[in-house]
């Protein structure tokens, strides 16, 4: 065998080496970035929050601070049922403010009320960070608090229960607190959501399923949500909640691993895994590996003027008795480019 012959072959066989290389690199399942707990976010810098709207990664800030309710309403674009939201004294701990927004709901009178703001121009990734307190003798909450996009944005909250989103139209995900297993999870719409028996109605996916999650009454809890945008045509979308700064839930392409048991997400389950095929109009039964499979990531879009472009604070009940009071405060709203954390401690 000549030299040239020998090299030439050395080559080759570099090439496919190095091609099979890359392919497995391309091939192996992504793994999620390191996100920051904790006082490591924006808050940590404003104690109390003091100041934290003139923070260059803030959007916007509510921390119900003003002499009149109507002052505060004026800074959203759609109120629901003013009649039930009073200021409060009663404020999270830390707190540079002296007041926060109680939603008093009376079973039988009306289902709630909320408040909705856009979120302009419209954004690729949001925190948003909200404090929240439940009354003991609170009633199961239906939907809560809800973040998303709808385009074109409208100043105030659509439709659309029970129907997928088109991909160019809108999506959400509402931080709830699940009925009466009062947990901590997600209630998302997207494109690419799952459907569920008996006809494969897309009610909002949930992905958590933790009882360590559980709601904390009486108390002021910090929620935190992140929304990543995919990039169009693929599904790079990535969502992530904290509670009272830990990092309790993160997904994204390609994890965590789990099975789908139709609209709800098992993170870390295998085994029998059920899906609704809308084609067929019914129920798949499918297996999946222990531990699950990778998940898919979220196709959130399939067209780029759709942003996170909505804040909507939403309290929706639906089964409480007749004249049951429910008490709910809520304070220190911030929307961020980054993440926010609960609130700073004072330096001593």
């Amino acid at each position: 065998m000549t030299a040239i012959r020998r090299t030439y072959l050395s080559m080759l066989a570099a090439t496919i080496v190095g091609a099979a290389v890359v392919s497995q690199l391309r091939a192996a399942p992504p793994t999620p970035s390191k996100l920051p707990q904790g006082d490591a976010g924006i808050a940590a810098s404003y104690p109390g929050d003091a100041g934290i709207g003139s923070d260059p990664q803030v959007v916007f800030a509510e921390d119900f601070e003003d002499r009149s309710l109507d002052t505060v309403l004026a800074r959203w674009e759609s109120v629901s049922a003013r009649e039930i939201m009073t200021l409060s004294p009663d404020v999270p701990a830390g707190s540079g403010g002296k007041q926060s927004l109680l939603m008093s709901h009376v079973g039988g009178k009306n289902h709630g009320g909320h408040l909705y703001r856009r979120l302009l121009p419209g954004y690729d990734m949001l925190h948003v960070r909200f404090y929240v307190k439940f009354d003991p003798d609170c009633a199961p909450i239906h939907h809560f608090f809800h973040v998303g996009g709808y385009h074109p944005p409208t100043p105030w909250p659509q439709g659309g229960a029970g129907q997928r989103p088109r991909g160019d139209d809108r999506f959400s995900t509402g931080v709830e607190p699940f009925g009466n297993a009062w947990r901590w999870d997600y209630y998302s719409y997207w494109m690419e959501m799952r459907g569920s028996p008996p006809r494969g109605k897309t009610w909002g996916n949930s992905f958590i399923h933790n009882p360590a999650t559980n709601v904390e009454k009486g108390r002021w809890t910090c929620l935190e949500l992140m929304m990543k945008m995919n990039d169009v045509g693929k599904s790079n979308g990535e969502m992530a909640l904290w509670i009272d700064g830990a990092l309790v839930s993160h997904l994204g392409e390609g994890f965590p691993n789990g099975k789908w048991i139709f609209d709800k997400f098992i993170p870390g389950d295998g085994g029998e895994s059920l899906r609704w095929n809308d084609e067929k109009a019914q129920a798949e039964r499918f297996q999946v590996p222990a531990g699950g499979k990778p998940f898919d990531g979220f196709r959130w879009r399939n067209d780029e003027k759709l942003k996170i472009n909505f804040l909507w604070v939403l309290l929706y009940i639906t089964k409480a008795p007749p004249n049951h009071l429910s008490k709910i405060w809520f304070d220190q709203i911030v929307v961020a480019k980054q993440y926010i954390g609960p609130l700073g401690k004072p330096k001593r």
